[in-house]
């Protein structure tokens, strides 16, 4: 439940908790998630995580898989202090041994200057299409 919290911190997410912590549940089982936790002083205070997609093979990418970066999050008394960044750091050195050369995310305003200095470029070509319950 921990990795849920982290993901839907926002009070208006927490009817996503349960929900994201049964799916990430199945992604960590399936090894389909790497993740890691920053702790102190056995309390957790941040944690990071790669989802591996499936994306298929692209000129860019032969091997096909995709790292999607989720629930980076850090508890407030531990902000600005270099947790989420050697969390980040740390997953994209690990999920590379593996063989990962893609990652995507979505960033919050306040996120993005770390993924910038992390080497993540802002990638405006991409479309959606959302069908709301």
């Amino acid at each position: 439940m921990t990795i849920a919290n982290h993901a839907c911190y926002r009070p208006e997410d927490a009817s996503l908790r349960q929900p994201y912590a049964n799916w990430v549940r199945a992604r960590i089982d399936s090894e389909q998630y790497v993740g890691m936790l920053a702790v102190s002083d056995g309390e957790v205070v941040g944690g990071a995580g790669v989802v591996l997609l499936d994306w298929g093979p692209t000129r860019a990418n032969p091997g096909g898989v995709m790292g999607r970066l989720v629930a980076v999050y850090t508890s407030c008394a531990f902000r600005r202090q270099g947790v989420a960044r050697a969390l980040v750091k740390s997953l994209l050195d690990r999920c590379e041994q593996l063989g990962v050369r893609e990652f995507n995310l979505g960033a919050t305003t306040e996120g993005k200057g770390l993924y910038l200095e992390l080497g993540f470029v802002s990638y405006p070509a991409e479309m959606r299409r959302r069908l709301l319950p």
